[in-house]
């Protein structure tokens, strides 16, 4: 039956509806040709009828209704009459359908290309490989045989990966390239698509990019594409949690809202820091269903089911609780001043306040609006723009990273998801223009900022600095990055070429390496080598050797110790002291090496004895003892106060703290 408005509502009701930035996603059965003016009013005052018959609060709260909701199943589309293949659409419907489809899929390809052109493999996304190579010749989640230490922050990146490496012949580098990017363009897909849907009414309105533009107009966006970092899985993640956060309020009733909280719980194991954003997706998972008391635990327990069984394993198999990289970058510490400066080292330079100010007051003024009217509606949108909200506030307070902008582009993402698209309003396409003129003006190459590392002190523009490196604008195999180090190389082969096991102490002024007796304590390992780029030492040295992380990235003992003066870049402040270095990995009947005449005859004496005492000899037995039942239990009991664990810097304090008098 069609509801007609009355002719003194509709002048009003469709002034009301184009004027709504966020849309009126709604559903209503195809209408038979009319006249063209009557039908824009009638599909706008229509679109909000049906939007105030679907949006209204869903009575959950008894088991019946419970278990209508579960047991209810999506109705097929043809049989209410929408997009019925015995009905075609009218021509301008078509017309409709197939420019929306066009916003979708044009800012998505643009997103690939961009991605493709400057792909590369960073040396932090080879660290992935070393373990994904350990994984795949039978040697467990590890960067070196015999010591269990986690050294990749995202678990889902790492084991993808080992899925693809066991299925794709040659490099793993260039097959983590090409993943990483067919996933930040699925996430941008699945965002632009879930944003379509929810602005679209009926299918009578038009779309047009807006927020979208932002992502293209943003260059290091489209260096993150690649990277062989876990960006790609990231922006995909949080592109399918807006999806079905969308879903959820189109659909209340239909099956499988458990396995949207699921997907909602990944965060964690996508990054640890993703916790905060499956917090607020599952609350307004919560606040879209209002759902029982009874049914909110059972997505609650389905969204915490796997990041728990993960999180037991690793402090069973690794005695922490978190990664190896959350210690060495301090999270819980407050970096609030850097954290500021980190954020506006992104924004500054392309002039992101501009967007920024133009999508926002346009969400607040949507916002006031509806705060009476639909707060269904405004907590689906507001959803994804408090995620944002919270990832900002942590990456600020913890100091961001030394990648500029790395960090906070999955906020950036979060916050411009509803409005990706805009409805082609008169007031809504004059910001979609806006908006294009300054990516347009940030993106080309006319302006350096946008390219170039602004603040070298502060971050590093990983794609400037790896094509200095390596020589190549797209080092996107892991070879262009090992013959970038011919004197990395030239060491190791030295290592494995002596006659008994050997550290090797690179030399800072590019000589001949220090070959050194190797302490007995990593089995038949020959060479223990020094790793400043991990990932390439990593690609370098070969599985059964053992490699001595310099920055505390995969280090046990240099993750646990107390950072160094100097305010270096998150991730590189603590540096392995060359006393430590000797302490853990020179045999012990040297007791003084002549060549490195910093490290005095007592200070490694008391490093030694400080390894040998206490807390920071059971922490080094929980990640060398063999694995066994009794190690599992005694890991998982004590991970707590092992992840609490640091370590003075200066040897002897080291001896008093660990040793008994």
């Amino acid at each position: 039956m069609t509801v007609s408005p009355t002719p003194a509502t509709r002048p009003q009701e469709a002034a009301d509806a184009s004027a709504d930035p966020v849309g009126e996603a709604t559903r209503k059965a195809p209408q038979a040709p009319h006249d063209t003016a009557s039908d824009a009013t009638s599909d706008a005052a229509q679109g909000m009828l049906h939007d105030e018959s679907r949006t209204a609060p869903q009575a959950t709260s008894d088991t019946a209704s419970d278990t209508a909701s579960d047991t209810a199943s999506d109705t097929p589309r043809g049989a209410t009459g929408e997009d019925s293949p015995t009905t075609p659409p009218p021509p301008a419907d078509r017309v409709t359908r197939a420019w929306n489809a066009a916003a979708v899929v044009l800012p998505t390809l643009a997103i690939a290309a961009l991605g493709w052109r400057d792909r590369a493999l960073t040396d932090d996304g080879t660290i992935f490989l070393r373990t994904v190579r350990q994984i795949l010749a039978g040697n467990g989640p590890v960067v070196s045989t015999g010591e269990r230490v986690e050294a990749n922050t995202s678990t889902l990146w790492q084991w993808l990966l080992v899925l693809v490496g066991a299925v794709t012949p040659g490099d793993i580098g260039f097959a983590a390239v090409v993943t990483g990017l067919l996933l930040t363009t699925a996430g941008v897909a699945l965002g632009l698509d879930a944003t379509r849907r929810l602005h679209l009414d009926g299918g009578a309105r038009r779309v047009v990019p807006a927020g979208v533009l932002v992502l293209i107009g943003l260059p290091v966006y489209w260096e993150f594409a690649t990277a062989g970092l876990d960006t790609g899985l990231g922006t995909c993640w949080l592109g399918g949690s807006w999806w079905l956060l969308v879903r959820t309020y189109l659909r209340p009733g239909a099956r499988g809202q458990v396995w949207h909280a699921v997907w909602f719980g990944l965060g964690f194991l996508v990054r640890p820091d993703f916790a905060v954003i499956s917090a607020v997706f599952c609350a307004g998972l919560w606040l879209l269903l209002r759902p029982s008391p009874r049914r909110t635990a059972g997505y609650a327990a389905a969204a915490a089911a796997l990041p728990l069984a993960y999180e037991i394993f690793r402090a069973g198999y690794y005695g922490l609780l978190v990664p190896l990289p959350a210690l060495t970058k301090e999270a819980g510490e407050d970096n609030t001043d850097r954290g500021l400066r980190y954020a506006w080292d992104l924004v500054d330079p392309v002039a992101l306040y501009v967007p920024a100010a133009l999508f926002a007051t346009l969400l607040v003024t949507w916002a006031v609006s509806r705060v009476r009217t639909d707060r269904r509606r405004l907590a689906l949108v507001l959803t994804p723009i408090a995620a944002a909200a919270v990832s900002t506030a942590y990456v600020v307070r913890v100091g961001g990273d030394y990648m500029q902008g790395r960090m906070l582009l999955p906020a950036l993402f979060l916050a411009l998801l509803p409005g990706l698209l805009l409805p082609a309003t008169m007031r809504l396409g004059a910001v979609a223009a806006v908006t294009a003129v300054w990516a347009v003006a940030v993106a080309g190459p006319w302006n350096d900022a946008a390219h170039k590392a602004v603040n070298r002190d502060l971050t590093a523009r990983v794609r400037i600095s790896d094509i200095e490196i390596t020589g190549s604008a797209n080092a996107d195999r892991t070879s262009r990055w090992t013959i970038a180090f011919p004197g990395l190389k030239a060491a190791l082969a030295a290592g494995l070429a002596a006659d008994h096991p050997v550290l090797v102490r690179l030399d800072p002024a590019g000589g001949p390496p220090l070959l050194l007796p190797l302490a007995p304590v990593h089995g038949d390992s020959r060479v223990s080598f020094p790793g400043g780029y991990l990932g390439v030492v990593g690609a370098l040295v070969p599985l059964d050797a053992y490699i001595i992380e310099f920055w505390g990235l995969a280090n046990t003992v240099g993750a646990h110790m107390e950072p160094a003066p100097g305010g270096l870049w998150p991730g590189h402040q603590k540096p392995l002291d060359d006393v430590w270095l000797l302490a853990l990995e020179l045999h012990p009947s040297v007791t003084y090496v002549p060549e490195m005449p910093g490290v005095s005859a007592e200070a490694l004496a008391a490093a030694r004895r400080a390894l040998a005492c206490g807390d920071l000899r059971e922490l080094l037995e929980s990640v060398r003892e063999p694995m066994s039942l009794s190690r599992f239990l005694d890991n998982l009991t004590g991970a707590y106060d092992r992840t609490k664990l640091r370590i003075p810097r200066e040897p002897f304090a080291a001896q008093r703290k660990f040793c008994a008098p």
